[in-house]
């Protein structure tokens, strides 16, 4: 890992769970972050229902799709991350939708726990 990836991960981990659970508590855990090619943090997002109603079951927002909605080719890198119960940092890989939609766009998505050797 490089050191301009170590020291990202140093601040941003941080950040993501804070965000995480002073914005949703414990019922949302997984967020998104954001980065341009100068690695600027453009933002981050996490997890949560579709605004509108919707008639089936378990639909969400997901934080890439609505990093790349909200940013879309500002976006060169986005980190996303899990967190559990006890706030430990756990598996995720992006669903095929938002691995298509970030292809589409040129932009790479990088699971957290994968770059800490967590797999």
């Amino acid at each position: 890992m490089s050191k301009i990836a170590e020291k990202t991960l140093v601040n941003l981990v941080p950040k993501m769970i804070s965000k995480l659970v002073r914005e949703y508590g414990p019922t949302y855990r997984i967020a998104a972050a954001a980065f341009s090619k100068k690695g600027n943090l453009l933002g981050i997002e996490m997890n949560g229902w579709r605004e509108l109603a919707t008639t089936r079951r378990g639909t969400g927002k997901h934080a890439e799709a609505a990093l790349i909605k909200k940013y879309g080719r500002k976006i060169d890198t986005i980190y996303i991350l899990r967190v559990g119960n006890a706030l430990d940092i756990l598996p995720i890989h992006p669903c095929e939708s938002c691995k298509n939609m970030a292809a589409k766009a040129g932009i790479k998505i990088v699971p957290i726990h994968e770059m800490l050797g967590l797999c």
